[in-house]
């Protein structure tokens, strides 16, 4: 279901610092046709496994609690990473250091294509289609709960303290701004990390 239909990438020419794809039998070519080397990848926006874990833990009034959530099996195109090593923007967006890893004579074997490849802009392909795999920790609490000896004769009957994470940590490959976003749309507003303390009364 959506699996996609592309050309197939397949490096950088060390001698020219062209682009170079697959056609459709696997022979290596910069100048494929789009219309029939394409082929099905195996690959789509679905994740073959999704879910959540976590524990908690309680020790002398401290206590944590926690949950992970995950995605496996999820390929998206990084059009973010694609305009970073996109040399036609420098000046006008952001761009990555991997374009210092650019063809030249003096620099054939890299994974960056020449600035004037032929072929850089020409076909639609898996180079930019990544792997959007995540382990993320969704939520973390970590506070403190005042045992009742400490609260005699002051009126309250609980007291809690507590510090909450949101989105603090993402394991991934994925380089664009959010391996969450199960979406093929540049640019999208990354989940923010959230930081809060807060306190509970009870009287």
């Amino acid at each position: 279901l959506n699996e996609y239909f592309l050309l197939r990438y397949a490096g950088v020419n060390p001698a020219n610092g062209n682009l170079l794809f697959l056609t459709a039998d696997g022979d290596v070519t910069e100048t494929p046709d789009a219309d029939t080397d394409r082929v099905w990848l195996g690959k789509n926006l679905i994740p073959d496994w999704q879910g959540s874990f976590g524990f908690n833990m309680d020790y002398k009034g401290f206590f944590l609690t926690t949950q992970f959530n995950y995605v496996v099996g999820v390929d998206r195109f990084d059009f973010d990473l694609a305009a970073f090593q996109d040399p036609d923007v420098i000046g006008q967006y952001r761009s990555s250091r991997d374009l210092l890893r650019v063809w030249t004579p003096e620099n054939p074997n890299t994974d960056i294509p020449s600035y004037d490849a032929f072929n850089r802009a020409s076909f639609t392909s898996d180079r930019f289609l990544r792997e959007a795999d995540y382990l993320r920790l969704r939520f973390a609490q970590i506070g403190y709960d005042f045992p009742s000896r400490f609260l005699r004769d002051t009126g309250i009957s609980r007291l809690r303290i507590f510090g909450n994470a949101e989105n603090l940590f993402t394991w991934t490959k994925w380089r664009g701004f959010d391996a969450e976003a199960q979406s093929n749309t540049s640019r999208l507003y990354p989940t923010p990390r959230t930081l809060s303390v807060g306190f509970e009364l009870g009287f």
